[in-house]
């Protein structure tokens, strides 16, 4: 049987199970069919329904963090009387609306560099599925992640990334530069890193090492970019 027509005929749920299990097959079939309804209404949905159950302990923490800052106790009710009433509907509708734009923008670095500066020739809506099929294994991360909040009852220094090897920032405090930095080296990330070089390779026609150093110089330069701006910002998660 032709391997091209067999990739068609991939299903929603061959997709979902490929992209652990038999990613460049499943990029073959994407890129053939270029969609992303799919992992945007999983997306949706996992965004909601995570932020949802890990919420109270968010807003909880948030209270932790402004009473460090040394915010006084009107500050501080007035803080969570706002947060109270919003926090959640404004998480189920900005939510999804971030992850998306990060999609977005994810695609049009990606297309930008492959096209402009590494010389390939690819569609956005190609390069823009890749990054969305990539999503359960962020959704897997998320899964765990609120899992360690929920059973910790804080979302203060639940990681899994290389950050874990460090102490926990005292609370309100900026992070240190090796923290921020190792921060970035998320096991989930570099699951997603890995995808994405395996997807663009597909799309592209490249090789590993060519896409692997199309997908190196974007998120290079994004953890270059964060860890900077992360000491210049405090940021409370």
């Amino acid at each position: 049987m032709d391997q091209t027509n067999g990739n068609n005929k991939m299903n929603v749920f061959q997709k979902l199970i490929g992209i652990f299990f038999s990613p460049a097959e499943t990029f073959k079939a994407v890129d053939e069919k270029p969609s992303w309804i799919v992992p945007l209404i999983l997306m949706i949905v996992g965004v909601i329904v995570l932020q949802y159950f890990i919420m109270d302990i968010a807003l909880a923490d948030r209270v932790k963090i402004l009473e460090a800052r040394g915010m006084d106790a009107a500050q501080i009710e007035a803080a969570q009387n706002q947060s109270a009433g919003t926090a959640k509907i404004a998480a189920a509708i900005f939510g999804p609306i971030g992850v998306l734009v990060t999609w977005l923008i994810t695609a049009g670095v990606l297309i930008f560099v492959g096209n402009t500066i590494m010389g390939g020739e690819a569609k956005f809506k190609n390069v823009f599925a890749v990054v969305a099929w990539t999503y359960p294994v962020s959704l897997l991360g998320g899964i765990l992640k609120s899992f360690l909040i929920i059973s910790k009852n804080t979302s203060i220094g639940v990681t899994t990334s290389l950050a874990a090897l460090l102490p926990t920032p005292d609370i309100g405090a900026t992070p240190s530069f090796l923290y921020r930095l190792l921060s970035k080296f998320d096991i989930f990330t570099i699951w997603q890193i890995v995808l994405w070089t395996t997807g663009l390779a597909v799309v592209y026609k490249f090789t590993t090492k060519k896409s692997g150093t199309l997908v190196g110089i974007v998120w290079g330069t994004w953890i270059v970019l964060s860890v900077v701006l992360g000491g210049l910002i405090k940021m409370g998660f």
